[in-house]
């Protein structure tokens, strides 16, 4: 080399050098150069030892000595350790060489280059190596004489590994109280008889079972008697199908049945399945004896087939269970088939939940006002009449959405707009010296009523409007009275304290207790229409009409007809004692900047 310092060529060679290569200058031994080996084994980048003394990198390493000699002499040096001894955590072996400048002169080399040779690790795994076989070789005697117990342990190993994958597939597909598989297990199944209908032709069945008034036995008389209950169904269901049909519990009270290889003719195939189904339901209603406890169950069953066309298996069970549905509505012990009618107004009930979320949301509901006047024709008060103002399908009267919005839980927010809108409209009223003394009703569903927090509710909403309780009137019908009485009674009487008033609506078309009737804080009964509108074709009508104005004016209340129509109709009710009209002849329901 020219000088201590690596030109480029010779600095690509040595960086591809297997070996550890470091280049030093003058006498304190510089590093100028590290090859990526040197600095594999260092374990340091090479920009942090350039520039760098070897004795600082490395202090008190024994080849420092053979480092200086070779400056000093101009000799190359090598240096083997072969001893077990570790004098050093690096290096076992090494060579040193000199560099010299352009023109020897005699005196000091430039610079030393260090080379190693070979690694502690490399004698290190060696030794390991070696001790292990020769421990191997000791000691082979005593590992042939444990083989048969290792054997012993691995076997049971093996045993006990199979028996917790056996478990886990038990917890993973079948039903833990039934042993019946599951839905999951149901679906994989029902997967591979719809791929293997197509392929044959023939057709299959799902049976949809679920069980009449399971939810009274748990109630009445314990889980511990439903889970009997169920385990024999199961029992009683798999009695009921061939060997290779597929009995499952989806869960609760709702068992599937899967049938296979039925006709290839659907007439056929439906009368199957229809025949296993009356055996299941012939067979569920025999009586059952639970723990001592004589008990009978019957079922709602739904059937749907399935054939050559591909079909998502869970949309078969959607069918199967709407026809189930259908079967219970029916009034329970009934087998219906799935027809595509039953999807259809399915979808549609699911649309109008839907729209039902969204009017609330989006506040798309109306109140409309039909006067209420006395016997002279003034105007006292009006009743709020709720309308939805449906984006596609125009204004939509209650008898449109009510029955469904009580089922599925939507009524409450309903009412509460309803409340929250009226004791606005009362504020408002209050401010006008010609509208201030009028009332306003409002109708409460027996599920807004059932409410534990209804009083609480009604009462906020009337504070924060700043509206007078004494003119806001509940109307409600009587299956308000269905519910326990005290709590009915209780909450009527929170909210009559403060002045609220409640009126009995339709009264007449239900089932009234007189003595529920008398025990209620009621201030008016309400006369349905459909007496009104034959009081003068129906003789029948004109006597409930007049029995029930007789009896409001004995119970201390007003009493309102609604219906009227006709100045005859009017006139007649006058001669009874009515003194409070509604209906068509005095206006229909407008909105309020119609009513005054």
């Amino acid at each position: 080399m020219a000088s201590a310092c690596v030109n480029l060529s010779v600095s690509a060679v040595l960086a591809f050098a297997r070996l550890p290569i470091a280049i030093m200058t003058g006498a304190e031994k510089i590093l100028c150069y590290v090859n990526p080996a040197f600095c594999s084994l260092v374990g340091k980048i090479a920009e942090d030892m350039i520039g760098m003394p070897f004795a600082k990198l490395m202090p008190g390493d024994r080849c420092l000595p053979l480092l200086d000699q070779v400056y000093r002499k101009g000799k190359c040096e090598t240096h083997a350790e072969q001893a077990h001894a570790k004098p050093h955590p690096f290096y076992w072996s090494y060579e040193i060489w000199p560099i010299w400048g352009e023109v020897a002169d005699g005196g000091d080399p430039v610079g030393v280059v260090l080379q190693i040779t070979e690694t502690a690790p490399l004698h290190e795994s060696a030794a390991v190596l070696n001790e292990a076989l020769l421990l191997s070789a000791v000691h082979q005697h005593e590992l042939m004489e444990e083989a048969d117990s290792l054997n012993s342990k691995l076997i049971a190993e093996i045993a006990e590994r199979h028996r917790v994958e056996l478990e886990i597939e038990q917890l993973a597909f079948y039903d833990a109280l039934t042993d019946l598989p599951n839905r999951r297990l149901l679906m994989d199944r029902l997967h591979h008889a719809t791929l293997a209908c197509c392929r044959t032709m023939h057709h299959g069945a799902i049976i949809f079972i679920d069980l009449d008034q399971f939810k009274r036995l748990n109630d009445s008389q314990g889980h511990h008697l439903g889970d009997l209950l169920l385990q024999q169904i199961a029992l009683r269901l798999k009695e009921c199908v061939r060997e290779d049909d597929t009995v499952a519990r989806l869960g609760g009270d709702e068992f599937v049945v899967m049938l296979e290889e039925l006709s290839e003719n659907q007439a056929e195939a439906n009368a199957q399945a229809k025949k296993i189904a009356v055996k299941i339901l012939a067979s569920l209603g025999r009586p059952y004896l639970l723990d001592g406890y004589d008990y009978h169950c019957g079922a709602s069953i739904g059937i749907t087939l399935f054939g050559k066309n591909r079909e998502s298996v869970s949309d078969l069970l959607k069918r199967a269970d709407l026809a189930q549905y259908k079967a219970k509505s029916a009034g329970g012990r009934n087998i219906r088939f799935f027809d595509p009618e039953m999807e259809a107004k399915a979808k549609a009930r699911a649309a109008l939940e839907a729209d039902l979320r969204r009017a609330v949301k989006e506040r798309q509901f109306r109140l409309h006002y039909q006067p209420q006047v006395n016997d002279e024709g003034d105007l006292v008060g009006a009743e709020a009449l709720l309308r939805w103002e449906h984006p596609d399908r125009g204004l939509l009267h209650p008898s449109d959405f009510i029955a469904f919005a009580e089922e599925h839980g939507i009524i409450e927010s309903i009412g509460l707009w309803v409340t929250e809108t009226v004791c606005i409209q009362l504020m408002k009223w209050s401010l006008r010296s010609e509208t201030s003394q009028l009332t306003l009703a409002i109708n409460v569903s027996a599920h807004e009523f059932g409410h534990p927090a209804f009083a609480t509710r009604m009462l906020t909403s009337l504070d924060e409007a700043g509206a007078d309780p004494g003119k806001l009137i509940l109307e409600f019908t009587e299956r308000v009275m269905f519910g326990p009485i005290e709590e009915t009674i209780a909450k009527m009487n929170i909210l009559k304290d403060r002045g609220v008033s409640f009126a009995l609506d339709d009264f007449g078309i239900g089932f009234s207790s007189l003595t529920s009737l008398k025990n209620l804080p009621l201030s008016q009964l309400k006369i349905d229409r459909s007496f009104v509108r034959d009081v003068f074709t129906n003789p029948a009508d004109a006597l409930i009409v007049s029995a029930v104005i007789a009896l409001g004016h004995s119970l201390g209340l007003s009493v309102v007809a609604e219906g009227v129509e006709t100045e005859q109709q009017r006139h007649f009710l006058g001669k009874l004692g009515c003194r409070i009209y509604q209906g068509f002849l005095f206006g229909e329901p407008h909105p309020v900047e119609n009513l005054v």
